[in-house]
């Protein structure tokens, strides 16, 4: 899989909902964009994720994930 297929985003507010990874309700820290394999300016998909859940994607997908609030 490509890299620069899956995309992911750091929300400047969080919200609060469900997290479609683990289907708790938590506050939404990540936005994960899944884009076309071979045209990547198409969106396929998204998944919102709250913060553990974003930093294990991080991890797994060797992206830098920041989660610190700028005022």
């Amino acid at each position: 899989m490509k890299k620069k297929c899956l995309k992911m985003t750091t929300l400047a507010n969080t919200i609060y909902k469900r997290c479609e990874c683990c289907n708790r309700v938590k506050d939404i820290y990540f936005k994960l964009s899944v884009l076309h394999a071979t045209q990547t300016t198409y969106l396929v998909g998204d998944f919102d994720l709250c913060k553990s859940c974003g930093e294990n994607f991080g991890d797994i997908l060797n992206i830098t994930v920041d989660t610190s609030k700028t005022i």
